[in-house]
């Protein structure tokens, strides 16, 4: 049994209609950690040699980032997980253990899930190595074509590398597919990896194209504001502000006027969101959230969540729903409202929205001392949302204003709540109060148990695990 990071290699010269079929086989083993390693790894001379194949092992990414990795909008999905583990969600059925884990601060080492998160975040870096170093070998794509390639693949790396960082801290960061390497590497301290996703997310800008023709590939734009959030989460409050400025200035995306067009799929102000992968498909996030009775069957918002929105906020009107038994009212989040197949797709899970980058603007430029800055970024998004403008110059009172924007302005997607606890310094003082199990030690995952059984120099495991 070999250690998961590495341990997916390719085999050999394949035929080019094989490709895709292999890497799926291989990626969607129950228990990749046991796929013994291959003689030999891809050389990328014959996977590589056109641009159709290329765009097939990109396809193949995003289709697991939509389906089954840490992005998925399932119940084993960051959104799901980690509203639990906040204060987004409770959970109204007892027989999902596995969730109640979550909810009550109580998971472990041996967690399925966070198998799962670690297992889906190196199987997709291993997936874009193999491309970053096929494509670099190749000698028959075009300049142009090898270019934005690799832009695309040094940006997934470090999107998924940022992921897994905030998830469990110090972490390996992989950049090839050998596995001689892999199979041994222990942890980096999570500044250093920071630096690394900096260095790939620079890389990535040079090469990426401005406008990739679709919404369902990132682009120049993507990246940059990747990198905005990354040196928002690091304290560089001149590097967001500049990165968030450029995305929202030159980035050709607006905000929607009318909140309930934001999550439609061809909203003005999405950055990245993933294909649906079959016409009339829509979201696994309205899947997962939305119910038509109560008591709800799963999961609903806690009323932490719903409390925190001011009188008259129209993201309250249109993206929290709700159901009565005549007696009592359950919400949910309703931020995608099609939980049915229709003729096209109307919904596609979004990844990068332009009002994140204004909300990093304004709290960067809060940071900086540009109080007016702040507030008129801060104030765009409060004016669609049928909300009164914030006019204190008080650096204080403008960040938690800020920090409340972003609570009911990015709920339920992809983590977000938690990461800003975290990285503010506020998650033990907002989740102990509530949760009885809470400890410091929790805004830590554990490193997978079988992990650390594999592979010794992983170790220490994180602290209170």
């Amino acid at each position: 049994m070999k250690s998961v990071i590495g341990t997916i290699q390719f085999m050999g010269k394949i035929p080019l209609w094989s490709f895709c079929i292999l890497i799926m086989i291989i990626t969607s083993c129950e228990d990749f950690t046991e796929v013994d390693p291959p003689n030999n790894q891809l050389t990328g001379l014959v996977v590589f040699e056109d641009a159709s194949t290329v765009n097939a092992a990109f396809a193949h990414i995003y289709s697991e980032l939509r389906n089954s990795a840490f992005t998925s909008g399932t119940t084993s999905g960051l959104t799901y997980l980690l509203g639990h583990y906040t204060d987004e969600l409770n959970l109204y059925n007892p027989s999902f253990q596995s969730i109640e884990v979550y909810e009550e601060n109580n998971v472990l080492p041996t967690d399925g899930y966070v198998q799962g998160f670690w297992n889906s975040g190196y199987t997709l870096i291993h997936a874009s190595n193999s491309i970053l170093e096929g494509v670099s070998a190749s000698t028959a794509l075009s300049l142009e074509d090898k270019q934005r390639f690799l832009g695309e693949a040094h940006f997934l790396r470090a999107f998924i590398h940022f992921y897994l960082t905030n998830l469990f801290g110090d972490i390996p960061y992989v950049e090839s597919t050998d596995y001689r390497v892999n199979s041994t590497m222990g942890r980096m301290e999570a500044a250093m990896v920071y630096q690394k996703i900096i260095d790939d997310l620079i890389q990535a800008k040079s090469n990426m194209p401005m406008d990739s023709g679709t919404k369902f590939r990132p682009n120049h734009w993507v990246a940059s504001a990747l990198l905005a959030r990354v040196y928002l989460y690091q304290g560089n409050w001149a590097g967001a502000l500049e990165e968030a400025q450029r995305v929202v200035e030159n980035g050709g995306y607006q905000l929607n006027t009318d909140v309930a067009q934001v999550f439609l799929i061809d909203s003005e102000e999405t950055l990245w969101q993933l294909d649906s992968g079959i016409d009339g498909v829509n979201t696994e996030e309205a899947f997962t959230f939305i119910f038509t009775n109560g008591p709800p069957p799963y999961s609903a918002l806690s009323n932490q969540l719903v409390d925190s929105f001011e009188a008259g906020d129209a993201r309250s009107t249109n993206w929290v729903g709700s159901v009565s038994d005549g007696t009592e009212i359950w919400y949910y989040p309703y931020k995608y409202k099609v939980n049915t197949n229709t003729a096209t797709t109307e919904e596609c899970s979004i990844l990068f929205r332009l009002a994140e980058l204004h909300l990093i603007a304004a709290e960067a430029a809060a940071q900086s001392g540009d109080m007016e800055l702040a507030m008129e970024y801060i104030n765009m998004l409060r004016e669609r949302a049928g909300l009164s403008m914030i006019s204190s110059t008080d650096r204080a009172s403008l960040l938690d204003a800020i920090q409340r924007e972003r609570q009911v302005e990015l709920f339920t997607e992809q983590g977000h709540r938690f990461f800003d606890l975290k990285r503010t310094g506020r998650i033990d003082g907002t989740l102990a109060p509530i949760k009885p199990n809470w400890q410091h030690t929790d805004a830590l995952l554990p490193i997978p148990e079988s992990e650390l059984l594999l592979n010794p120099n992983l170790e220490p495991q994180n602290e209170g695990y």
